[in-house]
Formats: structure tokens, sequence, C-alpha cells
């Protein structure tokens, strides 16, 4: 058994011996445990880690802190019987680091290497063992990572985990899909869209799995559910082909086998379905933007209506470019003189 077993996804929780450590370690002694394991490739200056968890602080009160949750942190990884520098690597010197030679287990290593594994394999190529063994990586992510800590870091942290996550389960779906495992197939959908409700290309996969199955009336709910989180969210409708694919399965009679609607795979799948996505968002930000700027504009204007009896023009230019620039120093004045 391996003696110290440490999960970050969902519930932090540290057990040596399959014994839970004690005494449990508070919020900041968890991020810094989380900082250290996740970052257990390099040794780090104190002074840069006091500043990353205390840059409020002086110099000194940081530093301070810095050696209360060590000594912390040790007392969780380093209990009785444990020799010191087991797992803490601190001792008098001006860094610090998680011995990541010692005998341990981490679920979000786990995660990403068996993850990492799976996706470089051609969806075609996966048999039932590899899919089952994917299953099982999955099982892992119980929950985002430190989901109680908003850092900056553990933000960014978070997100990779996720997407490694997702993407893990978007290539779980194609394979069980592939292999016309179509109830499973739109398990792990569901699982995707749970977590994140705005990717379009699963909506699309939940229709061809409803329609491989026959059920036309469930592709069609589907299709409705996908155009009403794009509305809401975004304010728009969905793509072209989440559209010819709803035609094409409402003019269908019968089952359609989820291959026929598949979309070809190639190296980039996701590397495309993520930068499609975020390309809608950011055209939507834009527009939100746009519409904010109107707004504040207009509240302005009826507030200096006593003074200013003729609206502002919004363009600028020959050609009538919308003058963002001018009108956001405008926004940025009104905003200060609404308090």
């Amino acid at each position: 058994m391996t003696t110290l077993r440490i999960t970050l996804l969902g519930n932090l929780t540290v057990a040596h011996a399959g014994l839970p450590a004690t005494p449990q370690p508070t919020r900041i002694v968890q991020a810094l445990l989380a900082y250290l394991v996740l970052h257990r490739d390099r040794a780090h200056p104190r002074e840069v880690v006091a500043g990353l968890f205390w840059g409020d602080s002086t110099e000194r009160h940081a530093r301070n802190a810095l050696s209360t949750a060590l000594w912390r942190l040790r007392r969780v990884l380093e209990p009785d019987g444990v020799p010191k520098g087991a797992y803490l690597l601190a001792n008098g010197s001006d860094e610090i680091a998680f011995n990541r030679a010692s005998d341990h287990w981490l679920d979000v290593a786990e995660l990403e290497q068996q993850a990492s594994r799976a996706l470089a394999r051609p969806v075609l190529s996966l048999e039932q063992p590899d899919l089952e063994a994917l299953e099982q990586t999955l099982v892992l992510y119980t929950g985002d990572l430190l989901p109680a800590i908003y850092d900056d870091w553990v933000l960014v942290e978070r997100e990779r985990l996720r997407r490694i996550y997702l993407n893990s389960l978007a290539h779980l779906m194609r394979g069980r899909e592939y292999r016309e495992e179509y109830s499973q197939a739109l398990s792990a959908a569901r699982r995707i869209l749970d977590l994140d409700p705005l990717r379009e290309e699963i909506h699309r996969a939940v229709m061809r799995l409803h329609a491989a199955q026959g059920q036309r009336a469930l592709a069609v709910r589907q299709y409705e559910r996908c155009r009403q989180v794009l509305e809401q969210e975004l304010g728009v409708s969905p793509m072209p082909e989440t559209q010819a694919l709803l035609a094409k399965i409402v003019r269908s009679p019968g089952r359609q086998p989820a291959s026929d609607n598949a979309p070809v795979e190639t190296p980039y799948a996701y590397a495309i379905a993520e930068l499609q996505q975020a390309r809608r968002e950011f055209a939507q930000a834009q527009q939100r933007l746009q519409r904010a700027i109107s707004l504040v504009e207009n509240l302005s204007s009826s507030r200096d209506l006593a003074t200013t009896r003729t609206p502002t023009s919004n363009y600028s230019g020959d050609h009538g470019a919308p003058d963002f620039g001018s009108r956001r120093s405008k926004v940025e004045a009104s905003l200060t003189a609404l308090g």
C-alpha cells in the first residue's frame, strides 16, 4: 500500500497507510499543500510562495505566516513516526518543495497520466478494455479542484483539470458511439453538458445518439434545449450544422446509425471545437459590451437631459464606424458621475 495518498479533486483528503491524517488541514494549509504537489517538479523560493499567498501583507508578516503554515503542513504530512523531510522539503532552506521522489499517490497525477494515454489514441482504435479503463480513470474526478478556494492560481489549475476531464469524457463518448453503445455514450455526453452546457458539438452528439435509437422526439427536444441555452447565455442561435442535423433527423424515418451523422474525427477535433466556442463567446462578449455601453449612455443622457437635448452620436469617421474608444471614455466618465 502506498504510504501517503492525497486527493485534491472534490474534497481534499490526506491519508497515511489508509488512515485519515490528523489534524485536518486548514484552508490555507490545503491551498499550500495543493500548490506544492501540483508544482512538485521544482522547488519554490520562500519569498515567491509568501508573496503568492500573503501578497497584501508586509514581507515580514508574509514570511512568518508561511513558516507557520509550513509547520502545520508538516504535522499533516509527517506525523509522529514519519521521518522529517520524507514529504516536505523545507529544512532551513530558502526554497520549499514537495518531495516528488517520495512514496505517494495523487489523484490529479493519476488522472493526468491516464487521460493523456487515452487521448493519444484515435477513437477508432479504442477497444472495450480501453474504454473501461478510461471510465475508471474518470471516476477520480469527484469534483472541481479545491472548490472552496478562489485564488487566481487555483482558478487556472481548476479550469485546466476540468478541461482534461471534459475532453476525456468526450473521447469516451465518441468511443462508445463508434461501438454503437449508445446508452453509455449518452451518459458520458450528459455528464459533459452538466458541467459545460454551452458545448454545442455535445448537444449535436446527444441528438445523433437519440436518433440512432429511434428516439426522434428526444433528439428534437435536445435541439430545443441547445437553442434555449445558447439564446439565454450567449444570445445566439445554434450553428448551421446543428440546424442541418435537426432537419436531417426530422425528415429521416426510423433509426439512424449515429456514425452516419458523426463528424469525421481529426487529430485537432478537441482544439477546433474549443476554438469555435471561444470565438462565439468572444463575439457575444463584444455584443454585451456594446449593449452595456448603450445602456449607460442612455442613463447618462436621461440624467443630463436638462442640459443636453441632442444625444451624442454613436459613430464617427467617414464610413460611420463605431467609435468605441470615444464611447468608452464617455461611459467611464458617466459611471464616475453616477457614483
